[in-house]
Formats: C-alpha cells, structure tokens, sequence
C-alpha cells in the first residue's frame, strides 16, 4: 500500500465508511476534571452513534471503583486542558486495570514531547484539541476498531539531508540492525498489518511473523509494536511495494497509513 495525498479529511471520510464498526452498544467512558468538557464530549459522542453508551467521571479514582464493581467498557477517554495536565500515572493505572481496553486522550499540546510520553504510557490514542470533531470521532472509530491514532504534529520529519548539509555525519537509521525480512515486517507494521495480514502477505506463518515483531522491538529498543510503527513512520521508513489483501471479518476493509498527514493506523 502506497502513500497518498490526502488530508486530515480523510480520516473524517474514514469515519463515515467505518460507522458500522460502532453499530453495536458500545461502553464508553469519559475522564475529566472540567464537568464543561465532560458534558461537550458526552452530547458529541451520543450524536456520533446513538448506540453508545457513555458515561462520565471526574477522575480516574471515580472510574476504578466502578471498574471494581465488575462494570466494563470497550473505550475510555482521558480529557484535560493540555497534555501536562495528564498525569502519566494515573494513564498506567487506569491502563493496569484494564489492559484490554484502548485508552486515548483529548487535549491541547503544544509539546510534542508531552504528548508522546502519553502514547508511551500506553495511550491508544493521542487527540489534539485542534482538530475537528469529525476527524476526533474518525479517530476514536479507528482506535475501537483496534488501531492507533498518532497525529500528524507528533511525526518528526527525516533529519538527515539536514546533517548532510551541514557537514555532520547522520547517525545510522534505528532499523539498520533489522534483516531484510524484519524490514519488510515493520514497513507493513507501520502500514496497520495485523499480523495475519502480514503472515499472508511475506507468505510466512503468523509465529514467524510474531518472532520477527519480537526482534524488531527488541533491536528497536522501544516498548512495543506501536512504538516501532511510529519510529519507523518518523524517519521516513516506507515498506516496500508489497500488495496486501485487506482483511474481511464482518466488519472492515482494512486500515492504511493515511498519506502525507501521516495519520498513522497501527493495528494492535
């Protein structure tokens, strides 16, 4: 799958083709101090699917004691007024205690940094104030549906022509310990390939893939396949041209990176 020259409106797009995904009765809950923001995202979500079933809480203590009253949900949103205002803590012990359930936060960010530490404490999602309330719906379809919302703001651009330029030798690309296989894996990695459709796709099994993944984290040095997706995206590392069937399940056609925004789908 290559790139394309899309926009942000895509991803909007996206969401209308994707609403069957969040036909069925969905738990979602919604985490912020300010009962204003609470109430905005409460009234936008019902509107995006009447199916939805949402509720609210002024913090996260709030949520785990009805977490530990056996109530679940298949979505939790964390809000805030910026991405300091999230405490990182507080994100892993909400994720703690419920690792099944994508996790993604609302805020302003004008700290690209913040806001990556924030998908780096297992947030599924990082979701810019700035952006309209189709696209921040878009996102939240494509996080339930079991991908990674990475705005186009948090994609650091090549720094190598740069180096070059100025006469200072680039260090070596982060993948340059990965075989050309590993390399093939983790372009369709950063692509949103479940591990199925990558298995099928290099003609291997889905444990060679799950092993290859495994080393590629590892020579990474990151946490987990999100991480590498992201890496990879941010240096400018694109698979080759490899054709992937998209995977039929009932539900969706299949996810792809959404051209040169760089609205990154990374499946689970």
């Amino acid at each position: 799958m290559g790139r394309h020259d899309r926009s942000e409106l895509d991803l909007a797009a996206a969401s209308e083709s994707d609403t069957a995904l969040g036909a069925a009765a969905s738990a979602v809950a919604i985490i912020d101090r300010s009962r204003l923001r609470r109430e905005c995202l409460k009234v936008a979500l019902a509107q995006h699917n009447p199916h939805w079933h949402i509720a609210e809480f002024a913090s996260a203590d709030e949520l785990l004691r009805i977490v530990a009253a056996s109530e679940r949900f298949d979505l939790l949103l964390i809000g805030a007024a910026t991405a300091e205002h999230v405490d990182l803590a507080q994100l892993e012990t909400v994720r703690d205690a419920l690792p099944e359930t994508p996790l993604v936060v609302v805020a302003e960010s004008g700290n690209p940094q913040r806001a990556r530490a924030i998908l780096g404490a297992g947030a599924r999602g990082f979701l810019p104030a700035s952006l309209s309330l189709k696209v921040l719906m878009g996102a939240l379809d494509l996080v339930l549906a079991g991908g990674v919302y990475v705005p186009s703001s948090l994609i650091e651009p090549p720094a190598r022509q740069g180096a070059q330029e100025s006469g200072v030798e680039s260090p070596a690309e982060p993948w340059s310990e990965l075989t050309r296989r590993q390399r093939d894996v983790l372009g369709l990695i950063s692509q949103g390939k479940s591990n199925k459709l990558i298995a099928d796709a290099l003609s291997m099994s889905e444990s060679t893939v799950k092993a290859h993944v495994k080393q590629i984290i590892k020579r990474l040095h990151v946490s987990n396949r999100t991480q590498a997706a992201l890496l990879a995206t941010g240096h400018g590392f694109y698979a080759p041209a490899i054709g992937v069937a998209h995977a039929h399940n009932g539900h969706s056609n299949g996810h792809q990176l959404y051209g040169h925004a760089h609205e990154m789908i990374a499946a689970k």
